[in-house]
């Protein structure tokens, strides 16, 4: 551009020395309109080329822009992908917890259930524990009574075999003196143990019965044992005046011996004294075959027959 402008100044001094001349003029005109030609080609070329740099760096920057924009989508989109990811994975995450605090409830509940369950048992261990103590106090005492009863069971088995081996002895006696009696037994009379056992064929009062077995050297029968009622029971079956009365104080039951009842076998609710058939009431024992012969009160004038006993 300066090299232009210096060759338009040594045009423009040349055109001036030679204004004389128009053929000079007109060369310096054509050479001036030349070089203004050329000037504006040029210029027209760096305008061109200033013209092609602004459009290229105009489409670079374009392009550089949509570049940064596609990217600065991308990155939106990345942005939007990851705040979706984000979102759906705080979703999950909030989902989780909200599982997790129902899952912590529900295990506090199973916490609290088997507390009161652990509760309950340590209670009911407790109880059995003590229940477990006075069972053991009561093994205790059970287990000194058993001594006791085994103690008492040998005292009774000794004293069984001492009873059976008096037993013996006795029945030993007996049939000695049954043999030795045997022929001096009375007709009508029915030995028994040691006695001699006679029953009546005619009936009377209580007092008849007694004067009738007195006069025979016997009494009415005292009964003192099971064995001596099962044999009567065998013996008779009549009713029949035992030697049974309370005819000297009322309710005071005694043998005709004067001793007082040892073995009883009164029937049920007997004596009763029912003033049924005297006003003198029941003051005399009968052994009764309707009630398994057992014994009854009866007034002493009633009419039965009698049972005589005599030692042998």
């Amino acid at each position: 551009m300066e090299e232009i402008q210096m060759k338009f100044k040594n045009d423009r001094s040349f055109l001036s020395r030679s204004k004389t001349t128009q053929r000079d003029l007109w060369s310096s005109e054509r050479r001036i309109y030349r070089a203004v030609v050329f000037c504006l080609g040029l210029l027209s070329v760096f305008l061109l080329t200033g013209l092609f740099i602004f459009n290229l760096h105009y489409h670079n920057t374009v392009n550089s822009g949509k570049a940064m924009e596609a990217n600065m989508n991308k990155s939106l989109q990345d942005s939007r992908n990851n705040m979706s990811s984000l979102t759906e994975e705080r979703r999950r995450l909030t989902a989780r917890i909200n599982f997790m605090t129902a899952e912590r409830d529900q295990l506090n509940a199973t916490l609290s259930s088997l507390t009161e369950e652990r509760r309950r048992l340590t209670a009911r261990i407790n109880f059995l524990t003590a229940e477990r103590g006075q069972q053991d106090v009561e093994i205790s005492s059970l287990t000194e009574e058993k001594d006791q009863l085994d103690a008492q069971i040998s005292n009774v088995t000794k004293e069984k075999d001492q009873l059976k081996s008096r037993l013996i002895e006795m029945t030993k006696d007996r049939d000695r003196l049954e043999s030795l009696t045997r022929k001096t037994c009375p007709a009508g009379w029915t030995m028994f143990s040691r006695s001699f056992y006679f029953l009546s064929t005619e009936s009377g009062s209580w007092t008849k019965a007694r004067e009738d077995c007195q006069n025979k050297g016997a009494d009415l029968v005292i009964v003192t044992s099971a064995e001596e009622q099962e044999f009567l029971s065998g013996f008779t079956n009549q009713t029949a005046w035992i030697g049974l009365t309370d005819i000297a104080e009322e309710g005071t039951w005694k043998w005709v011996d004067g001793s007082l009842q040892t073995f009883r076998y009164w029937d049920v609710k007997q004596p009763d004294n029912l003033l049924k058939y005297s006003t003198d009431g029941e003051d005399c024992a009968e052994i009764k075959v309707q009630t398994g012969h057992k014994w009854n009160d009866v007034p002493c004038g009633h009419s039965l027959k009698w049972i005589c006993e005599k030692n042998v």
